[in-house]
């Protein structure tokens, strides 16, 4: 964030913020006391983004981690794996969450019934939550093949940022590797990571997050 953070001493005279509208030239008499034009470009003005001081520097708030179980609709042991793998990751007791209403997802191979557990998910914060970061950038992102980060249009607009892990990767994560014979493998379910952070926009959220090494690929969005 120090790229983007500019110290101006207290007492330091603000200067003048620039004229974001087009004015018309005087190529015609009709012109003349015209309101002044919208940008070339865009059909409105883009909302100005607050200057960052060491006030209001970013930083992450916290993590949060969920898996979608589908399969504990017809089986309890799924959602009891999947608790056992996000305890794991994260050092704290999943939440359950249950479904709102009964649907049918795809062909009929997945009924979802109302009142019934669908989802479990865990907010980390703290020291707990950094650890789960750097175990993320450090060790876990490397040691997947072709590892490429994060999307770069994969946040929200207002400073948060997620990715997906398969199966296969949170099987590999060190604190469930370690004791990788508890969990059937076939039960390991995949997670989604959601990294809040107290940025306004995806760009300061981006410039964060690359400052603790997390790469990001293709195009990014603001």
């Amino acid at each position: 964030m120090t790229l983007r953070y500019t110290h101006i001493p207290p007492g330091t005279p603000r200067l003048p913020t620039p004229q974001r509208l087009r004015a018309w030239d005087d190529a015609s008499p009709y012109y003349a006391n015209r309101p002044l034009r919208k940008p070339r470009g865009a059909p409105h003005l883009p909302l100005l983004a607050a200057p960052i001081t060491y006030r209001t520097v970013p930083t992450v708030s916290r993590i949060t981690v969920a898996a979608i179980v589908r399969a504990a609709a017809d089986n309890s042991a799924y959602l009891h794996v999947a608790g056992m793998v996000l305890q794991a990751m994260t050092g704290r007791r999943a939440e359950v969450h249950f479904a709102k209403k009964s649907q049918v997802v795809g062909r009929a191979t997945f009924a979802q019934k109302a009142g019934k557990p669908i989802a479990l998910s865990v907010d980390v914060e703290g020291e707990a939550m950094w650890h789960l970061l750097g175990t993320l950038v450090e060790v876990v992102g490397p040691g997947i093949k072709e590892w490429r980060g994060l999307k770069g249009s994969s946040g929200d607009g207002a400073g948060n940022l997620g990715l997906g892990l398969s199966e296969e990767v949170v099987g590999a994560w060190p604190e469930v590797e370690v004791n990788y014979d508890r969990y059937p493998p076939k039960m390991i379910p995949g997670v989604d990571i959601i990294i809040h952070t107290t940025a306004t926009n995806d760009r300061d959220a981006r410039l964060l997050l690359s400052g603790t090494g997390l790469p990001f690929y293709g195009k990014h969005r603001n």
